[in-house]
């Protein structure tokens, strides 16, 4: 961030101005840390901000599977729980491998 010379930079200045100039080497070094983070902001810029949480997909995911789960036994047909269920894993998943990103 900054380099060890600007910090004794400062220090030496101080040193040498006395403690009249104090503020004035305290902001031309805060002044140079400043630039240094909008540069490497510039470089590097910030990722998309998550945008809420995942819980809530994940927990009404599971009220739909134990719904189709319901559904499908009442109606003898057990398989088409396993394929909802399947279909709910497969979701969540891509859902959270995005939303990691």
């Amino acid at each position: 961030m900054v380099e060890r010379s600007d910090v004794h930079a400062a220090l030496e200045a101080r040193r040498e101005l006395g403690p009249a100039y104090e503020d004035e080497v305290v902001d031309s070094l805060l002044a140079k840390i400043e630039h240094k983070i909008d540069l490497r902001r510039a470089q590097h810029p910030a990722s998309r901000g998550r945008r809420g949480s995942i819980t809530p997909l994940l927990l009404g995911s599971i009220g739909l599977g134990v719904w189709a789960t319901s559904v499908a036994a009442s109606n003898g047909a057990a398989w088409l729980a396993a394929v909802a269920w399947a279909a709910i894993t497969g979701s969540n998943v891509a859902v959270a491998y995005f939303f990691r990103r």
